[in-house]
């Protein structure tokens, strides 16, 4: 049984068909002037109205990107070079529990002469307005903030946030919104750049976007030719594009039934997890957390052991960031939150979909309480054998 669905999702059927009927028939390079590329470009531009319709966004602040990894750089990356113009050293400003895609990103921009903020989070995984307020610079360019942690599922107040940045006109605000498309509402007014992926809602991998809001001061940070308004030249992925329109439209318009449905799961395997004395929940309760993210310990006992186990018995979870998960050996973004390095090496992380059923819950919660057993009754540290 899939519990992953934070780090990709089954492709849609329907998108699917889209990407295997654009790829037989739309096969030309849509810069071509000739009939067939014409038809691609049409089929892409058709594709950034579809999704700016749904955003309610001008269609020309929609860029096409590989996924969110390169959204994510582009977004920092592209800011920061256009601001070398008027800054030597801009200033930027991260939280300390951002994807590994920015985060990464602002460690290699501080050997590049820019100064970079990274700002404490509550126990909660909340930043402080506040703080994030007293940290500006006159030379801060950028501030990024991700919707929802794609670890703990904690919601930061981005609404709040992007009102506080108005009033601060050189600062652009760009927001991670690869864990909240689809399962919350967005508004995007206060928003400058805005980074989702297609394969977190049902779309191919190898596909997402970066709204790029028209007042926004961008540079390229790859060259080529003219596409994507020359912010990402590169030949389109004409099939990807169409289909990730297609994934938008159905998550966004179903958006409603199946956060509810989320919500209900949530719920129900939250209660359930905090019976378990030996079982900590890292993420938050109730409107602060996404709906489909439940992060949990078992204290002493590494991640990589109760995943191993789990495995066995056919239920696939993971412990962090599947990005992350392969290199680090405990989670930064828990040890961000509880600063208990047990804790950050032992988490476990829960992702559902509209798909997850309650009888799936159930065999799920078992299997957790048979794997707590499992361990107490021989002892934590005789499951080495299992430890990657």
């Amino acid at each position: 049984m899939y519990f992953d669905y934070c780090a990709s999702t089954p492709v849609n059927p329907e998108v699917l068909d889209i990407f295997c009927a654009v790829s037989k028939n739309m096969y030309a390079n849509p810069s071509s002037v000739h009939k067939l590329g014409y038809q691609a470009s049409s089929l892409i531009e058709e594709s950034r109205e579809k999704i700016s319709k749904l955003f309610k966004i001008a269609p020309s602040e929609i860029v096409f990107t590989s996924g969110a990894t390169e959204s994510n750089n582009l977004a920092i990356l592209g800011v920061v070079r256009a601001s070398r113009k008027v800054f030597a050293s801009p200033h930027i400003i991260i939280s300390a529990i951002e994807h590994s895609s920015v985060y990464s990103c602002a460690e290699y921009l501080k050997k590049d002469n820019v100064e970079v903020t990274i700002l404490p989070v509550d126990s909660n995984g909340l930043v402080s307005i506040k703080q994030l307020e007293e940290s500006l610079k006159e030379n801060t360019v950028l501030v990024s903030i991700m919707y929802a942690n794609n670890e703990t599922g904690v919601i930061q107040p981005i609404k709040e946030i992007g009102e506080m940045l108005k009033l601060h006109n050189q600062v652009s605000f760009h927001v991670d919104g690869v864990q909240a498309v689809g399962k919350m509402e967005i508004a995007l007014g206060s928003i400058d750049l805005f980074t989702f992926s297609g394969h977190k809602i049902g779309g191919p991998k190898g596909i997402g976007a970066l709204i790029v809001k028209s007042n926004t001061v961008i540079a390229p940070i790859i060259w080529g030719g003219g596409q994507e308004y020359g912010i990402r030249p590169g030949t389109e992925n004409v099939p990807a594009i169409a289909s990730l329109a297609h994934a938008v439209e159905i998550c966004i318009l179903e958006q409603l039934s199946r956060t509810r449905h989320l919500q209900d799961i949530h719920h129900y395997i939250y209660n359930e997890i905090r019976s378990i004395p030996e079982l900590e929940i890292n993420s938050p309760r109730g409107h602060l957390c996404a709906p489909h993210i439940l992060n949990f310990s078992y204290r002493g006992v590494p991640s990589s052991i109760s995943i191993n186990i789990l495995t066995q018995k056919g239920i696939l979870v993971s412990s962090q960031s599947a990005c992350s998960s392969k290199s680090n050996k405990f989670s930064r973004v828990l040890l961000a939150i509880t600063n208990d390095k047990d804790i950050a090496s032992s988490s476990i992380r829960l992702s559902f979909s509209e798909a997850t059923t309650f009888s799936d819950a159930d065999v799920l919660l078992q299997e957790i309480q048979d794997m707590v057993k499992q361990i107490k009754t021989n002892g934590k540290y005789s499951y080495a054998h299992y430890s990657a």
